[in-house]
């Protein structure tokens, strides 16, 4: 994620896929296509959503990816990753709470499939959906700026 180029452009030709997570602090995604990371999100959660449950934040995190890269799914079958296991099955529940409602009233209209994604193989999700100070994230800093190595030197 350091050296150009990071990202590449869609292919409005192949499927596409994003990965979403949560996390007590904030919310991640990425949206990619065969393994390359085309878009990254990040957002903070807010007082009241980091006491939200973990399925709700989880949720939270894919609506508001669709939300951002509607353009590039409309008409579209495309894949979402989670490593929340029981959001793999929202549209085959039988009793579904209010906002269990809303988030499926976001999604109509798209063609998804929801997948199981196990916690250790959705890294780049994980760590866009941490604080930056958290030492997760120390492994995927590293700085480009070499300003401040030159003023240390100097003084």
């Amino acid at each position: 994620m350091t050296t150009t180029p990071t990202l590449v452009m869609p292919n409005f030709n192949d499927s596409c896929t994003i990965e979403a997570d949560a996390s007590g602090d904030g919310i991640g995604a990425v949206f990619s296509q065969q393994g390359k990371p085309i878009a990254f999100m990040s957002r903070a959660l807010g007082i009241l959503k980091q006491s939200w449950s973990v399925y709700a934040k989880e949720m939270l995190a894919i609506v508001e990816a669709i939300r951002i890269w509607r353009p590039y799914l409309l008409g579209r079958k495309f894949i979402i990753q989670n490593d929340q296991r029981s959001i793999k099955y929202l549209l085959k529940q039988r009793n579904t709470t209010l906002d269990q409602q809303r988030w499926m009233e976001k999604l109509l209209g798209y063609d998804y499939e929801i997948q199981y994604h196990p916690s250790q193989e959705n890294t780049v999700a994980d760590a866009l959906s941490h604080k930056p100070t958290n030492p997760i994230l120390n492994n995927l800093f590293v700085s480009q700026v070499h300003i401040w190595e030159e003023i240390k030197e100097v003084t």
